[in-house]
């Protein structure tokens, strides 16, 4: 199987056509239709259906092009990477980061590693946190910002900072509560909570059940901001951790709820990594010993 008849079968998937792919990998329309012939004859299966007027993919179609797409970016990635063994000053890293802690905790860390290293490009990928270990995983990123320490026989994670989670509404709403809002009242108020299933709302539910309480949840959703969203429009409070509002804190458009006798709650942001190692390039090295020490200096 040749790289070369991977990339072409993914630029006709992409352009979807044959000449238009031919046009952007430099080769006639012909010798596009051999090189995709070779790749199912190499496979034993159709991967592309012509039936129609346009080209869909067969199921066999679909994971080759998923896996093509990995195959070509990490043969691309492996060029960069031997040639910035030559230049450590230039080069590209990919890192991820859970959107709600990569959103706080990246921009100084980066501004800072561009200034000092300005040949050097950073590239971002935000997502979830189980999308975020797969790109970590499969090594479509080398570094991964999470909010808690991870567990998998392949990775290895150092703590970076606590994230606690705090009880916020509303300023127009914090008059109604007692001052500071006892334990057992926190299941009588409505809560505007993460959405259930995720490894945030597990967590929060797993130490309020251990307290027993039982939340009174009104509304959920898929991201912090919206929940930060429907607290500030005085639907009600939340548990969010402590960097999600930092800047609402802040601005004074939700305001902290002190609730005696409540679990300690915190998570534990952690800055991810393959192990073994694969081999860093002495760029990706320096960006992962400076986001270690901004923590360790405080932040």
């Amino acid at each position: 199987m040749l790289l070369q008849h991977l990339i072409t079968f993914c630029r006709v998937v992409e352009t979807g056509g044959f000449a238009r792919a031919g046009a952007l990998v430099g080769l006639s329309q012909p010798a596009v239709t051999r090189q995709v012939a070779a790749l199912e004859a190499e496979l034993g299966t159709p991967l592309l259906d012509r039936s129609g007027r346009q080209i869909h993919l067969t199921p066999a179609g679909r994971l080759v092009y998923e896996r093509a797409r990995r195959i070509i970016t990490a043969v691309n990635t492996l060029k960069e990477e031997v040639a910035d063994l030559a230049h450590p000053e230039r080069g590209r890293i990919a890192i991820g980061a859970v959107t709600t802690v990569g959103l706080r905790l990246l921009p100084p860390i980066l501004a800072a590693f561009k200034r000092e290293h300005p040949g050097i490009r950073v590239h971002v990928k935000a997502d979830r946190t189980q999308e975020t270990i797969q790109r970590l995983l499969e090594g479509e990123i080398e570094l991964a910002i999470l909010p808690t320490p991870v567990t998998h026989p392949r990775l290895r994670s150092v703590p970076l900072v606590e994230d606690p989670v705090v009880l916020v509404c509303a300023p127009g709403r914090r008059s109604e509560l007692p001052d500071p809002l006892p334990l057992a009242k926190l299941g009588e108020i409505d809560l505007i909570s993460f959405q259930a299933p995720s490894r945030f709302r597990t967590f929060v539910d797993a130490m309020l059940e251990q307290a027993g309480v039982y939340p009174n949840v009104t509304m959920e959703f898929d991201s912090h901001e919206a929940v930060t969203l429907m607290v500030e429009a005085g639907f009600g409070c939340a548990l969010v951790p402590a960097s999600a509002v930092e800047r609402e804190l802040a601005l004074g458009t939700v305001v902290r709820v002190e609730v005696e006798g409540m679990p300690r709650m915190a998570r534990t942001t952690s800055l991810a990594f393959r192990h073994p190692n694969p081999g860093w390039s002495p760029a990706t090295e320096r960006l992962f010993q400076m986001i270690v020490d901004f923590f360790r200096q405080g932040g």
